[in-house]
């Protein structure tokens, strides 16, 4: 299912929620009922496009290594062979705790303010940055002309995570009517 499959069906969505808020709900519970389901809607998708980017990025720069043709279960349980016939038999206690300390000493801080900086673009895409400006934004101009109905406002903004659960459910029960 592609990106723009997803909207329209979010799209469609709201349009259901928005008449159902005009009818119940009158014109104030419409407006709350878009500034929040937007504002949401930005959200989701800038930050799915903004990992979806990172992880793009990311995958195109790995560098697969020599891994001394071990199976690939075996490279994800054990990757850095500590468990293998030769280590155990080999190697001490001592020196596997040794083993252990060096792998830790690895990864410090560097490494996290490295793998910060890298999802940084993500975490700040435009999209995102938009929905949350227009969620801050859209709650102030609500509450401050005095229509923020925060029912209808909270149901405006689950409609996106829910909508996305519901759309994700029924993609994973067609993956596997199809596998089976």
């Amino acid at each position: 299912m592609k990106i723009s499959d997803l909207i329209k069906i979010f799209f469609v969505i709201n349009i259901i929620f928005s008449i159902i808020g005009i009818i119940f709900f009158g014109f104030n519970g419409f407006i709350n009922l878009q500034v929040a389901f937007l504002s949401s809607f930005f959200i989701v998708i800038g930050s799915f496009i903004g990992y979806r980017k990172n992880i793009i990025k990311q995958s195109e720069n790995y560098i697969i290594k020599d891994q001394h043709e071990r199976d690939t279960v075996d490279q994800i349980d054990d990757k850095f062979d500590l468990y293998s016939e030769i280590n155990e038999n080999e190697l001490s206690e001592e020196e596997i705790k040794q083993i252990i300390q060096d792998e830790k000493k690895k990864h410090n801080i560097k490494d996290s303010i490295q793998n910060t900086m890298k999802s940084f673009g993500a975490a700040t895409s435009i999209y995102r940055v938009v929905g949350y400006l227009l969620l801050v934004f859209g709650f102030f101009g609500l509450k401050n002309n005095h229509i923020l109905d925060p029912i209808v406002y909270l149901i405006g903004f689950l409609i996106v995570p829910f909508m996305a659960l519901v759309v994700n459910f029924t993609l994973s029960k067609k993956e596997n009517f199809t596998q089976e």
